[in-house]
């Protein structure tokens, strides 16, 4: 590297600055689950757990999908817990609620909609099932308002409103800024609302001590920038360019430009990232010993992967089989699971998938109480073309190709249960009752009925 290289230098005079609104629907799907029942949203004390269980040594397996403000604040819980985590037996005064995946996605729509009356589709973009970006730069001269903080609360009200559900905003001159405001700031707020400009990167990015607190900096980013000895955004914004660039190669610079501030996104902008992996997990509704039933499971999940394999035109390279035990549960090894991967000629076909996880699962299952499963496909590659292995017949491999694209047909026009493996009917098969889940979770009225 050449000692002359100067870090790069950022001019904001430069730099798009718009109106961006970053919305995110407070705890989205306990609060769902509060209007439903009339109750107010950040006053009741509420979770939303999937297999809630009475039973003490099987509580353990509820995970906790969101809380209401006041459930976190009183059992010190967040978002993805576990029942484990709550006080048992349950308080009096907490709601638990079944997951209903088909209501929360209805809502999102709901409210998704509310937000097209303000900004047509080049500027709003839906980033997850609770968080929206819109862009109010030219919009906010139809609504007569001062500022962006006004458009703000006026989208607040008429959501409120119209379905009951509070919402938190960020405000920015781009997507990056306006998404720190509203992670790093906004529920500071009884009006829940922050604004950060270019002009406040010194006084608000660089203040943020916990890299994690930062978007796009998970754990294992985190480690690597310590190994670097940045340990914090004010580091990363004047940490070597160049040395960053050569530690984390893209990453890195982003992550530089990020520290300061800079996104040159714009909302509408159509990017379909490819996808690095595929993955399928589930928690199971009690604990399965027996090899037959697993393996019935895990040609479930490979089918599951192989078809969305195949919508992508994606093959996989690696698969990867993950098996938790059951809680409290210890291998002769001291061991509470095990996770192993191959590395496999490239292929989308459920047949092929389910062969190689089941060799892994023979490999290393030794009879555990098992709760958990997770396959994952990575290593992608995006092609049509059949790679065809030469120590089998052409003719069938050919074919297999063919029942797979046959039973994806069926199943895009008839739904999935018109065509199933006779398997899924043995004792242990969750396909068929997985079907009618969303997301992996209750989707039904589940809770009310």
């Amino acid at each position: 590297m050449n000692d002359c290289q100067k870090n790069p230098i950022f001019d904001y005079e430069k730099e798009p600055s718009r109106d961006i609104l970053c919305i995110d629907c407070k705890s989205f799907y306990a609060s769902v689950e509060c209007v439903e029942r009339g109750l107010n949203p950040l006053k009741t004390k509420l979770v939303v757990m999937s297999y809630p269980s009475d039973n003490p040594k099987e509580r353990g397996s509820g995970l906790i999908l969101a809380s209401s403000p006041m459930a976190k604040k009183a059992y010190g819980i967040s978002n993805v817990s576990r029942a484990r985590d709550l006080p048992y037996p349950y308080p009096d005064d907490l709601i638990i609620a079944p997951p209903r995946m088909r209501l929360y996605m209805e809502k999102n729509q709901e409210i998704n909609a509310i937000y097209k009356q303000f900004a047509d589709d080049n500027n709003h973009h839906v980033y997850s099932v609770d968080e929206s970006f819109l862009d109010m730069t030219e919009g906010m001269k139809m609504y007569h308002v001062s500022s962006a903080f006004e458009m703000a609360r006026l989208i607040q009200r008429e959501v409120y409103i119209k379905t009951g559900i509070y919402t938190a905003v960020g405000i920015g001159d781009n997507p990056l800024l306006a998404k720190l405001a509203l992670d790093n700031e906004s529920k500071y707020y009884r009006h829940m609302k922050a604004e950060w400009r270019y002009q406040d990167v010194p006084n608000k990015i660089w203040k943020i001590s916990d890299l994690t607190d930062f978007w796009g900096i998970g754990k294992r980013t985190t480690r690597r920038l310590q190994a670097l000895n940045i340990y914090n955004l004010y580091d990363l914004a004047h940490a070597d360019y160049y040395l960053l660039k050569e530690a984390l190669g893209v990453i890195g610079t982003q992550l530089y430009a990020h520290a300061w501030g800079i996104d040159r996104t714009f909302l509408g902008q159509v990017y379909h990232p490819l996808s690095k992996s595929i993955g399928n997990s589930q928690v199971l509704p009690r604990n399965y010993h027996d090899p037959k039933e697993l393996e019935i499971v895990i040609t479930e999940m490979a089918d599951q992967v192989g078809t969305r394999l195949r919508r992508l035109g994606a093959k996989s390279q690696v698969i990867c089989l993950t098996i938790g035990f059951s809680l409290g549960y210890l291998s002769d090894d001291g061991k509470t699971g095990f996770r192993k991967q191959l590395k496999i000629r490239p292929t989308n076909t459920s047949g092929e998938l389910a062969r190689y996880l089941l060799g892994i699962f023979r490999q290393f299952y030794r009879c555990e109480h098992v709760r958990t499963v997770a396959i994952q496909a990575s290593d992608l590659i995006y092609t049509h073309a059949l790679q065809l292995n030469l120590f089998e017949e052409p003719e069938s491999q050919i074919k297999r190709v063919q029942v797979d694209d046959v039973v994806d047909a069926i199943r895009k026009k008839h739904g999935f249960r018109a065509l199933i493996h006779a398997n899924s009917l043995l004792e242990g098969g969750r396909a068929i009752a997985r079907s009618s889940l969303v997301g992996g979770h209750a989707g039904g009225m589940g809770g009310l009925e």
